[in-house]
């Protein structure tokens, strides 16, 4: 994709992602047990693929995340849903809290990723990187940062190994600029999308 190309598809990803948050009434429902926060690629208009990724940051209530799951469920283009207790996990890359995985169908019937996470308060030691990138992103670093992501978006090891936060860090601190760069930067750090 040229890049006239990918940031048309952004920001079309960008609107199609607020108007299915309307649609489903997702943020409104959610603001009965807290604030809820838009973040990643929606929030910072780096979409490539279509993906809604929330926070809830409060003391986890069970009984609210049921509710949250009982209100998705009857939600009418829903195509699946998926809960997971992450409070255990030893996974570093995995926030530590309860979450709600919704598939659904936006208008084009193509399916939607929609990450909803119940997540205890932060410590205050401990770095919040989705406020660190909305500080530091530039103009700039929002080509590049689309580039690698389209070229990974169907990669096996993207979202499992390899990371758009790995893809954030290598643009914005590093300088990466292109696919064959961040390859280069994944080495030096002992990964591979081999």
């Amino acid at each position: 994709m040229n890049k006239d190309e990918l940031e048309r598809t952004q920001k079309m990803l960008q609107k199609e992602g607020y108007e299915i948050l309307k649609e489903m009434k997702l943020m409104e429902y959610l603001a009965n047990f807290g604030n809820p926060q838009i973040v990643g690629s929606l929030a910072l208009g780096l979409m490539t693929w279509p993906d809604i990724d929330i926070e809830l940051v409060k003391e986890i209530r069970e009984d609210e995340y049921w509710k949250m799951v009982k209100y998705i469920f009857q939600q009418s283009n829903l195509k699946g849903i998926f809960i997971m207790d992450y409070r255990s996990s030893l996974n570093p890359n995995t926030p530590k809290g309860l979450y709600i995985g919704v598939r659904y169908y936006g208008k084009q019937k193509s399916p939607w990723k929609i990450d909803i996470w119940f997540l205890p308060k932060r410590d205050p030691n401990v770095e919040n990187l989705n406020e660190w990138i909305k500080n530091v992103l530039k103009d700039e670093h929002r080509l590049p940062i689309l580039e690698i992501k389209h070229a990974l978006s169907s990669h096996p090891k993207y979202t499992k190994e390899i990371f758009s936060v790995d893809i954030y860090r290598a643009v914005i601190e590093r300088g990466i600029k292109n696919i064959e760069q961040f390859k280069k930067y994944l080495e030096k750090t002992s990964r591979s999308l081999d």
